[in-house]
């Protein structure tokens, strides 16, 4: 709740999936606020083992861009998503995710 807040005073939208044992993210935004709240995540106690998949401009922004920080929770074991989650570039991802959207459970 706390970061769906922040990230819509500036302009930061995104999905989170949780798998039960990790969470995947995607955010997207202007570059500034996107620093700040990457570094936030960073920096947080809460979260380790970060691993960021694809760093960039998109050519196409606003994959999410009705969600400050849409959450949806997967049926499917970790494992199955890391590998699937590794694509080659911001088009394959963003499928990825809308592909694990439609199967996600919204919370």
């Amino acid at each position: 709740m706390h970061s769906r807040g922040f990230n819509e005073s500036y302009g930061i939208t995104g999905l989170l999936l949780y798998d039960g044992t990790t969470f995947y993210q995607y955010i997207e935004g202007p570059a500034e606020p996107l620093a700040d709240a990457r570094q936030r995540i960073e920096a947080s106690r809460h979260h380790s083992s970060i691993q960021v998949l694809l760093d960039g401009t998109p050519r196409q922004p606003g994959a999410f861009s009705t969600w400050s920080l849409g959450y949806l929770m997967l049926d499917e074991p970790a494992h199955a998503l890391h590998a699937f989650v590794m694509p080659a570039d911001h088009a394959q991802l963003v499928g990825a995710f809308n592909v694990l959207a439609e199967k996600a459970d919204v919370m």
